[in-house]
């Protein structure tokens, strides 16, 4: 009896195991797909992989083309006279100041909107909220 009742209960979980692998295709709607295919369809799947094999190697070149541009930069902001503005060229004395792209400028030149700065400004400002201001679990918040 108990022998039948636990392969009744084995049955059971195996089907329902089953039943949450496969699910309704996305794309399609008309056949079942498994985990093992991220719940497409046969067809369905092989398409968006084909998709992706082709889109893989235009990725690696546009990631390729930033970097290379990056480089460029780099190089093309070497400073020649750190005496001197990188703009106009005028003489600084004491009165320099270097932005956070490295480069040294007069005090007309040293806004980075004013001599097209390559820093992002922007981005180290969004990193600095996120390291100071931490998300807040609402967990916590209930034991307190």
């Amino acid at each position: 009896m108990q022998n039948n009742q636990q392969a009744t209960t084995e049955e059971q979980s195996k089907n329902q195991e089953v039943k949450q692998e496969t699910k309704l295709c996305p794309l399609c709607q008309t056949f079942f797909g498994s985990a093992k295919t991220n719940f497409y369809c046969s067809k369905c799947y092989k398409t968006i992989s084909q998709k992706d094999n082709e889109q893989q190697p235009q990725l690696q070149q546009q990631q390729q083309i930033p970097e290379e541009k990056a480089q460029q930069n780099q190089q093309a902001n070497v400073q020649q006279d750190p005496s001197k503005c990188y703009v106009c060229k005028r003489k600084l004395g004491i009165s320099g100041i270097q932005c956070k792209c490295k480069i040294v400028f007069c005090n007309k030149h040293r806004l980075p909107e004013d001599h097209n700065c390559t820093f992002d400004h922007a981005e180290q400002a969004k990193q600095q909220l996120i390291k100071n201001n931490p998300l807040v679990d609402t967990k916590k918040l209930e034991q307190l």
